[in-house]
């Protein structure tokens, strides 16, 4: 019979890892003479936080199904026969989500999250039609409005300033 349990602490291995990695990461940004109590190493050392505590999480339940998982023969074998296509699946988001890092600062922070919107719901089975295009669309400027207006994040312009001769 497989066992979760290995791969279970593989896996918070590698989530510890990488929030020592995010965190030695945050280390190396420099400290603004105009930066607030938080200051730009903030939300990095959040982040690389929660990866810690998602780890240790999984490192105990890794433990905890061991110690309780006397009769799971059956139900553990109908688990892994999915795990395939979830794997694949999960390949098919982790996709998305590089595709926009590579064009996010060619094509503007806007059409892009507009674009990945509209790839996710359809990746995950919606049907694309106006109704899809006019949440796409809403959300991006939502999010564009949240980060640009109201917290004052300069997000990438893409191609278009200089089409407007900027």
């Amino acid at each position: 019979m497989f066992s979760r349990t290995p791969r279970d602490l593989i896996c918070a291995l590698l989530l510890l890892l990488a929030a020592v990695g995010y965190y030695l990461a945050s280390l190396g940004i420099s400290r603004s003479a105009l930066a607030d109590e938080v200051g730009a190493t903030g939300l990095p050392n959040v982040y690389a936080a929660a990866l810690a505590a998602l780890a240790i999480a999984l490192v105990i339940k890794s433990f905890l199904s061991r110690r309780f998982a006397h009769g799971a023969g059956r139900a553990s074998e109908n688990d892994i026969r999915g795990v395939g296509v979830k794997l694949l699946r999960a390949s098919g988001m982790l996709a998305i989500g590089v595709g926009y890092v590579a064009v996010v600062n060619f094509t503007g922070y806007a059409l892009t999250l507009v674009a990945v919107i509209a790839l996710v719901a359809v990746y995950q089975g919606e049907r694309m039609g106006w109704r899809l295009a006019g949440i796409a669309v809403g959300g991006g400027v939502l999010f564009f409005c949240f980060f640009n207006l109201v917290l004052g994040i300069d997000m990438p312009a893409g191609f278009w300033p200089a089409l407007a001769g900027r």
